[in-house]
């Protein structure tokens, strides 16, 4: 491994988390439940990342929401359907890992920052009929509406979506005839969670994340673009920042945790990665492959 270290450093913390969606908010919040100091580097100018611009679905098997419901389902059981799936491409240590522990961190969430999920209702295994283990409805998850006005100063860089109609549930969504009968939707019920900034969806989801992050007063870095992994020639121990033009050295004491998105805004990774040209996204322009980037110099393997 390289040895890069600099001659000083501007910030340390025990871990360091880049990317500020779901992924680099519960993995600092878990290490300050853990009793480690943590930060958050985000490149864009506001938080929660990708997350606040996706439906929020979240698919955990066996889960104890579904389990009051009546709903007969297990980890094991989404493991041999995700295994399915894979076709033996998947990893098995990884897939029993998801299938096992999501279920875990639901609870740990829904315990230490008041996360509220519940069953997205009639919502089925997108291979549902095809495989013995896909269920007819339990996995998939989705927030309750988060009163978006308890991030404080926070509330206005903290991420909605233009895309998304983050002001309906799922549920309120469905009852009302689903995606396919967008006028029969209740647009009062909306206009007042909208007024109200209650957020449904990503957004919400997202929003839940950042003000765990913020009761715990971990420093959440906006416009800090993550340049270079620093290693010590044993292991990775910082990060070589760019913010305001000039660069920033934030030693990680116990690690880095890269909880980037995806590459979709690069057209070079997207032709050879994925082997589309031309492809249209609606993620914002930071989401370019920054994982690919940070992770390669140091031996990181992609999959």
């Amino acid at each position: 491994m390289i040895n890069n270290l600099p001659e000083r450093w501007d910030m340390e913390a025990d871990l360091v988390a880049i990317g500020s969606g779901i992924g680099g908010l519960g993995a600092a919040i878990s290490a300050h439940d853990h009793g480690l100091s943590a930060l958050v580097l985000e490149r864009s100018e506001q938080v929660g990342g990708v997350t606040a611009l996706s439906m929020g679905e979240v698919w955990v098997a066996g889960n104890t929401h579904a389990a009051a419901l009546g709903i007969e389902d297990s980890a094991e059981s989404g493991f041999r359907y995700l295994k399915r799936l894979s076709m033996d491409y998947g990893s098995d240590a990884a897939i029993l890992n998801m299938a096992v522990h999501a279920r875990e961190a639901l609870q740990f969430f829904e315990a230490q920052i008041g996360l509220k999920m519940e069953v997205i209702r009639e919502c089925p295994d997108y291979y549902y009929k095809a495989s013995n283990d896909a269920v007819a409805e339990g996995r998939m998850l989705e927030c309750a509406p988060f009163p978006a006005t308890t991030l404080g100063d926070w509330q206005t860089r903290t991420r909605i979506s233009p895309q998304m109609p983050f002001g309906l549930t799922h549920g309120d969504m469905w009852q009302a005839g689903g995606t396919a009968n967008i006028a029969k939707w209740d647009f009062t019920r909306m206009a007042e969670r909208l007024t109200n900034d209650e957020r449904c969806l990503g957004p919400g989801l997202a929003a839940y994340f950042v003000k765990g992050a913020l009761d715990r007063g971990i420093p959440l870095h906006t416009g800090a673009n993550a340049e270079e992994l620093i290693c010590d020639g044993a292991r990775v121990v910082g990060v070589r920042v760019v913010k305001d033009g000039r660069d920033l050295f934030v030693r990680a004491n116990k690690g880095v945790v890269v909880a980037v998105s995806s590459y979709e805004r690069n057209p070079d990774y997207n032709k050879t990665l994925s082997r589309q040209l031309e492809q249209g996204s609606m993620v914002f322009s930071q989401v370019n492959g920054a994982n690919f980037r940070l992770a390669g110099p140091v031996g990181a393997r992609i999959a």
